[in-house]
């Protein structure tokens, strides 16, 4: 019998779906990265590149510069969209993108250091 794939496996997730969390989650809207991280040909990442700026997800395309990427990836529901994201920073903790908008994120935010020498 042949094996299903599982949802959360690649070749089930559409191709748009896969590049929109790809270029949120990394920042970068470069045609030649999406082609390296999705191993397809360049011709079907410019494709998928056109599509998302349709989609308002990425800016145009300006010669051989990488584009404005204009969605965000939160890091703790995994939520991608354009609005109500902050980026969290703390000394010793790498920066984080969260949610505003939700409030099962804003829970869970790492707590500011308390400095109690002061």
């Amino acid at each position: 019998m042949p094996r299903m794939a599982t949802p959360s496996t690649p070749a089930t997730v559409p191709p748009l779906e896969r590049a929109i969390e790809l270029v949120a989650t990394r920042q970068h809207g470069a045609v030649s990265a999406l082609q390296r991280w999705m191993r397809i040909s360049f011709r079907e990442a410019n494709d998928l590149m056109n599509q998302m700026h349709q989609l308002g997800h990425v800016g145009p395309a300006s010669g051989s510069r990488a584009r404005d990427v204009y969605v965000r990836r939160c890091d703790q529901c995994g939520r991608i969209g354009k609005r109500a994201f902050t980026v969290l920073e703390a000394p010793g903790i790498n920066p984080i993108t969260v949610c505003t908008a939700k409030a099962a994120c804003r829970k869970r935010w790492p707590k500011p250091l308390v400095d109690d020498a002061a």
